[in-house]
C-alpha cells in the first residue's frame, strides 16, 4: 500500500539526498562560479603539466630560471586558450551524464589531439623554438591530466551547477532496462532538475528491492515502489513528473493521465510514442539515446510567444489584406469570367487539435468538382479552370485565407492544414501536426516536396513543431515572400 512507503524526514532516497534549497544570490554565484570552474579547471591542470613536462625535459637538456619561465610561459599562454576554445567548440563544458563516463574521455582526447596539432603548426610555421621531445612531455602531462581531471571533478562540477536549477522529483513507472538507463541519466545530470525519488511496480512483487544505477560500483540506488500510483501516492512523495515506458496499456494509460492532471503532474512516455499523445501538445528529445516524449511541454513555451505570435497574425494579416485589396478584384473577376459559380471556395479542413473549420480559398475549379477530392498534382488537371491556372500557380488563391488568420482559425505559419478524411487516417507521430495551430504557409511549402501530398512530407513540419519561436516564424515569412517573388 502506499502507507508503506512514508518519505523519510531526511527526505533522502536509497543514498541520494535531495539538496536544500539555498538563497537566490548565493545560488547565482554559486552558478557562476560553477559555469567558469570547469575552464579554470583546465588552466590549471595545463599549467601544472606545462611545470612536469619542463622538469622533465630539464633532465636531458639543463635550463637556467630564465628559460624554464619563458618555455612555461610560451607553452601554457598558447596551449591553454586554445584548450578552451575547442573544448567550448567541441561541447566539452556542456553537461551531459554519459554511460561511465567513457563519452567524456573521448571528447577530452579528441580536443586534447586537436590542441596539439594547433600547436604544432604554430610552432612549425613561427620563429618560436620548441623542442619536440618538450611538446611531447607536455602533451602526455597535459591529456593525462585533464582525464583524471575530468573525472574526478565532474560531480563537483554537476552539483554546484545544479543548484540554481528548478527541481522536480520524479517518479518512473515500470522497473525495466530503459527506467534503470534513465534513472542513472538523472541521477548523474543534477543540473537537469530531475530528482528519482524512486521506482513504481505496481504488480506488487515485492516491497524491499532496489535497483542500482550504472555506475563503476553499486552505490547510487532508488527503491522500488509496489504499489498502485494514486493522487495519494503521488503528493506523498511530492511528484512532480512521472516518466512511464510504452508497455502500459492504453486503458491504464488513460487513467494515469487523467491521475497526473488532477494533482498537476507532468507525463513523460520513455520509448515510441503513444496514441494518448498524438493532440496534445508534445515535446520529443533523446535523452541518453532514449526517446522521451513529454506531454503538455507546450505549457514550458513561454506565453509570449503565443501572444506574441498572434499579434503578428492580426497586424499583418490586416496589412496584407490592404495591400492586396486590388489583387483581390482581379482574382474575383477572373474566377467569374472564366467559369460558372462562387468566387470563393468554403471547404472544411482539420485545426488545432483536430477541431473543424471552414477555409476559404478563391475557386480555382469547375464548381461540380466534388469537394473533398485529391488536389491536383498537376496544373494540366482538367478539372482546374483557364484562370484557376494563374491563381494557383502564383498562390493568389490563397489569399482570402487571410480571413482564417484574421479569425484564428489558423497563422501564418504552422503545418498544412489538411482534409478531414485524410486526417481520420492519420497515425499517432502524424497527428503530432496537429498540436500546434494550422497555417498558411510553412517549411513544407518551401521546399521542393510541396509537389507532393502533405502527409508524406511531415518531417517539415515536425521540425517547426520542435523549433518553433518568433524569429523562427518571421523567417519562414520572409522566405516565402522571396519565394512568391520568384513566382514559386
Amino acid at each position: 500500500m502506499a502507507t508503506d512507503f512514508p518519505l523519510p524526514a531526511s527526505e533522502q532516497i536509497g543514498e541520494f539526498r535531495v539538496p536544500s534549497v539555498r538563497t537566490r544570490p548565493t545560488m547565482i554565484l554559486r552558478r557562476a562560479f560553477g559555469v567558469a570552474m570547469p575552464a579554470l579547471l583546465d588552466f590549471c591542470c595545463i599549467a601544472v603539466a606545462c611545470i612536469a613536462g619542463i622538469l622533465l625535459y630539464a633532465r636531458h637538456r639543463p635550463l637556467d630560471d630564465h628559460g624554464v619561465l619563458m618555455l612555461w610561459a610560451e607553452l601554457c599562454l598558447k596551449y591553454a586558450p586554445a584548450f578552451v576554445i575547442l573544448a567550448q567548440a567541441h561541447h566539452l563544458y556542456t553537461l551531459r551524464a554519459t554511460l561511465l563516463r567513457v563519452a567524456d574521455t573521448a571528447r577530452v582526447l579528441k580536443v586534447s589531439v586537436c590542441g596539439l596539432t594547433l600547436l604544432s603548426a604554430g610552432t612549425y610555421f613561427t620563429s618560436a623554438n620548441m623542442p619536440r621531445l618538450l611538446l611531447t612531455y607536455f602533451w602526455l602531462f597535459a591529456t593525462l591530466l585533464l582525464v583524471m581531471q575530468k573525472h574526478t571533478t565532474s560531480r563537483l562540477i554537476r552539483d554546484w551547477r545544479s543548484v540554481a536549477a528548478h527541481r522536480r522529483r520524479v517518479l518512473l513507472c515500470g522497473t525495466n532496462r530503459e527506467t534503470r538507463r534513465l534513472f542513472s541519466y538523472l541521477l548523474h545530470s543534477p543540473h537537469l532538475g530531475q530528482i528519482p525519488v524512486g521506482f513504481l511496480d505496481e504488480s506488487g512483487f515485492d516491497n524491499r528491492r532496489v535497483i542500482y544505477s550504472h555506475d563503476y560500483s553499486l552505490k547510487h540506488h532508488a527503491p522500488v515502489i509496489s504499489a498502485p500510483l494514486s493522487q495519494f501516492l503521488l503528493r506523498s512523495l511530492d511528484v512532480q513528473e512521472i516518466f512511464v515506458t510504452p508497455t502500459v496499456s492504453q486503458p491504464r494509460m488513460n487513467e494515469l493521465l487523467d491521475l497526473a492532471a488532477s494533482v498537476g503532474v507532468r507525463v513523460s512516455l520513455v520509448g515510441a510514442g503513444h496514441p494518448n499523445f498524438a493532440e496534445r501538445y508534445t515535446s520529443v528529445e533523446m535523452i541518453d539515446g532514449l526517446i522521451v516524449t513529454t506531454l503538455d511541454a507546450d505549457g514550458d513555451r513561454p506565453l509570449a510567444y503565443i501572444a506574441c505570435k498572434r499579434f503578428i497574425d492580426l497586424l499583418l494579416s490586416c496589412l496584407l489584406i490592404l495591400l492586396t485589396l486590388p489583387l483581390w478584384l482581379v482574382a474575383a473577376v477572373m474566377v467569374k469570367a472564366t467559369s460558372k459559380g462562387p468566387v470563393l471556395f468554403r471547404q472544411e479542413r482539420t485545426g488545432q487539435f483536430g477541431k473543424p473549420f471552414i477555409m476559404l480559398k478563391f475557386r480555382s475549379m469547375y464548381v461540380d468538382t466534388p469537394k473533398y477530392e485529391r488536389s491536383p498534382e498537376s496544373p494540366t488537371d482538367k478539372r482546374i479552370t483557364p484562370a484557376g491556372r494563374f491563381l494557383r500557380k502564383t498562390s493568389l488563391d490563397e489569399l482570402p485565407q487571410l480571413l482564417n488568420v484574421l479569425r484564428g482559425d489558423m497563422s501564418l505559419v504552422g503545418p498544412r492544414p489538411e482534409m478531414p478524411y485524410i486526417t481520420a487516417t492519420y497515425t499517432p507521430l502524424e497527428r503530432r501536426r496537429l498540436s500546434v495551430p494550422q497555417g498558411l504557409t510553412g517549411f513544407w511549402q518551401l521546399s521542393g516536396d510541396r509537389r507532393f501530398v502533405i502527409h508524406e512530407a511531415i518531417e517539415y513540419d515536425f521540425y517547426y513543431i520542435e523549433n518553433r519561436g518568433v524569429f523562427l516564424d518571421l523567417a519562414i515569412l520572409l522566405h516565402t515572400l522571396f519565394f512568391a517573388m520568384k513566382g514559386l
